[in-house]
């Protein structure tokens, strides 16, 4: 799932629904759009594979297990798979059952080796399960974070850096995610209706500065609006 600078849609059946502020968004957009491409808040594809492709480049996927949280209609895979990415298998993770369900057909339609977990990843035994049970080394949030308040963000974050044991040198696990930044060119959003939320990267980089000294952050692309950040793990 993604969103940039779009506005919510109206309201439907699914918005009434007692799932979480962040997730209903997404569930009016698919009540809406049904799961298609739309339904992901994402202004174009264009800015979506450009936002892959920065998360991709900060670290080596060969032989990784990845957890791509917020799936929507599994557009990573696809991009992973067309770019011929060595993965060892593809793990998406959905909170909105539609969603879920699509994605789980286009991986099977795309050949790619992996499973789709329907669940909300901020539920807090998450991170160690696609850890400990589906041998997830990699996590990876792409625009998945962007209707999160940013402490609620942080929060998720880090029982994913947790949950990877990334302290342990050997294990080699890594969590990468984007965020739209308040240093951008479009200040916040002061419409109520709006469920886009900035984070500032400063905040944000001196988090991930704890856990781990192996840290790369870049904002050179889509002209600021956007920021990623890796974390990587220590070096023995």
């Amino acid at each position: 799932m993604g969103l940039f600078g779009s506005k919510r849609v109206g309201r439907k059946k699914a918005a009434e629904s007692d799932a979480p502020s962040y997730l209903r968004p997404y569930q009016e957009a698919v009540a809406q759009h049904g799961p298609r491409f739309e339904s992901l808040l994402w202004r174009n594809r264009d800015f979506q594979r450009t936002r892959f492709a920065v998360l991709v480049d900060a670290v080596d996927l060969t032989g990784r297990v990845v957890a791509d949280m917020g799936c929507g209609n599994a557009d990573l895979a696809e991009f992973l798979a067309t770019h011929h990415v060595p993965l060892k298998r593809y793990i998406g993770v959905e909170g909105v059952p539609a969603l879920a369900e699509s994605s789980r057909s286009r991986i099977a339609a795309l050949g790619v080796a992996g499973d789709i977990v329907e669940a909300d990843f901020a539920a807090a035994d998450l991170f160690t399960t696609l850890h400990a049970e589906h041998g997830v080394d990699v996590v990876m949030f792409s625009g998945s974070l962007n209707t999160f308040e940013q402490a609620s963000a942080l929060g998720v974050l880090d029982r994913a850096w947790s949950a990877l044991a990334c302290d342990n040198p050997a294990d080699g696990g890594a969590l990468v995610f984007n965020f739209l930044s308040t240093d951008g060119p479009k200040p916040p959003s002061n419409d109520p209706t709006d469920p886009a939320r900035r984070f500032d990267p400063g905040q944000m980089l001196a988090w991930a500065r704890t856990k781990t000294p192996r840290v790369v952050f870049r904002q050179d692309y889509l002209d600021g609006h956007d920021a990623m950040i890796a974390l990587l793990p220590p070096t023995a």
